[in-house]
């Protein structure tokens, strides 16, 4: 080793692998550490951090070198929860196939604090080193809210599956005609479950025994001479 290589990482590679791509919120995150050294590497040990972290754009005030002091827009950043969890104690790496280690960490649900921010579940895997800097990698965790798988029908009305009776194609469900909607063409009409009307024949006239005026056949008196018939 050169007398500077305390100041210059380890060669190597260290990466997180997930047993999954989405864990639900208040649930144990589980994966495992992957580390593949390119040289001797003497360490004191491997870790996960887990942190939920803040962040927000903020306008501060600042000086310049001319003591001119003008606002500028920085990143704010707050650790909202923070756990250490060690993975293996001190052990030698030497070149050759990666070695997997295997962690679970709970992260617990972590809200907003202030309007306008994000927040952000981080794991980080740490290989520390003797008098060398860390090997070190993040990687962002996914949750969704407790109880989203296998909490809602298996079908809702979007997507392939079975629908409830009366939604969409369904050769059971026979809506009632007018029922909640304008009338159907040709309701009321005849034929269509109502008689059709009556039609009256017009009146016989006949001609009154006694005058010879025209009088209806069912009249009992005259309406000219008023003769009973």
């Amino acid at each position: 080793m050169g007398l500077l290589s305390h100041l210059t990482h380890p060669k190597g590679k260290i990466w997180i692998s997930l047993d999954k791509a989405t864990f639900q919120e208040g649930e144990p995150v589980v994966g495992k550490v992957n580390i593949e050294a390119e040289e001797y590497i003497q360490s004191k040990g491997v870790k996960v951090e887990a942190r939920v972290v803040e962040s927000w754009n903020e306008m501060v005030w600042i000086t310049l070198p001319n003591n001119q002091r003008v606002q500028e827009n920085q990143r704010r950043t707050n650790n909202l929860y923070q756990r250490d969890v060690v993975v293996v104690g001190p052990t030698d790496f030497g070149k050759g196939p990666a070695q997997t280690f295997p962690f679970s960490v709970g992260i617990p649900p972590c809200r907003a604090t202030r309007g306008g921010s994000s927040v952000q579940n981080v794991l980080k895997a740490v290989l520390e080193t003797h008098g060398r800097p860390d090997l070190t990698n993040e990687t962002q965790i996914a949750f969704v809210p407790a109880g989203a798988y296998g909490s809602m029908p298996m079908n809702t009305g979007y997507g392939p599956g079975p629908m409830p009776a009366g939604y969409g194609p369904n050769p059971g469900y026979q809506p009632n005609p007018g029922y909640g909607m304008p009338p159907y063409q040709g309701y009321g009409q005849p034929g269509y479950g109502v008689p059709p009307p009556q039609q009256q024949a017009p009146p016989v006239k006949v001609r009154c025994k006694y005058c010879t005026g025209l009088m209806d056949s069912n009249a009992t008196n005259c309406p000219t001479c008023g003769a009973h018939q």
